[in-house]
């Protein structure tokens, strides 16, 4: 697979621009990653899924399972025969622009800087929104894997579940994580590489007024016992605050916040 022009890591922009040489991938490979989703799809209180693979040189379905048809009310074949622009028009559009923007260039910035040999053994996963022949908008979790080109490390296929967890996640907040899955004993065991929120809507994203001064404190070195002290609640309310704010930034650690506060001029 040769691009023809630089590569765009925006989801639109890969589509666009990537060219199909006729690099082919053996069905083996295909149906191997099938059976870990497969394995790993036994999830309690929710939906079946649906299985489906993505030809990204094609910008084509080259199969879906039955089961999202239930969900959203379109048959799994109008996305065969409609393609994935088919999907662009029923995803939520501020949810569409963050995948476009910000997950899928982090999955391609992860492939690219990851051997192609090791590509199979990784789940990437992000929750997104969209809306079903009747006007509502229902809540979905897509696991999948990609197959990707021995030259470039880009992606050929992707291939994996999508599964309905509207009544499990009532907030808008996007989820994105990348994990890496080892056999172990006969069973697949996944640790998190990679996690990152992204928020559809920019007001959820500011700090709190309580936020806010329980970052200044915590940049003035106090703990969390000292937080909930001064300000007469649980402990267990000051880490729930301290999560928020590093969700919000995608900070990894406390000094991370703090520096992201700083130089964005928070406190």
């Amino acid at each position: 697979m040769r691009l023809s022009q630089p590569l765009d890591f925006t989801y639109k922009g890969y589509l666009r621009k990537v060219c199909y040489n006729g690099e082919l991938t053996e069905e083996e490979e295909i149906f191997r990653l099938l059976e870990k989703f497969r394995r790993i799809s036994d999830f309690r209180h929710v939906a079946l899924p649906t299985f489906f693979l993505i030809d990204y040189c094609n910008a084509s379905y080259k199969f879906m399972t039955e089961g999202f048809d239930s969900v959203v009310g379109h048959r799994s074949m109008d996305f065969i025969e409609g393609g994935l622009s088919m999907v662009m028009n029923i995803f939520h559009s501020a949810d569409f622009k963050i995948y476009n923007e910000n997950v899928f260039a982090s999955n391609l910035l992860f492939l690219k800087n990851t051997p192609q040999k090791e590509h199979h053994k990784y789940i990437f996963s992000y929750t997104f929104r969209v809306r079903c022949l009747n006007g509502k908008y229902k809540c979905m979790l897509q696991r999948g894997s990609y197959i990707t080109s021995k030259e470039t490390n880009l992606p050929l296929y992707s291939l994996g579940i999508v599964l309905d967890v509207t009544h499990l996640k009532t907030d808008t907040v996007m989820l994105h994580t990348i994990e890496k899955a080892d056999e172990l004993n006969g069973a697949l065991n996944t640790t998190t590489a990679e996690s990152n929120y992204f928020y559809p809507h920019e007001e959820d994203t500011l700090f709190t007024g309580q936020e806010k001064n329980i970052l200044r404190w915590i940049a003035d070195g106090l703990s969390s016992k000292q937080l909930a002290d001064k300000l007469f609640v649980s402990e267990h309310t000051i880490i729930t605050h301290r999560k928020n704010m590093l969700r919000k930034t995608n900070a990894k650690n406390v000094a991370e916040l703090v520096a992201f506060s700083i130089r964005n001029r928070i406190i």
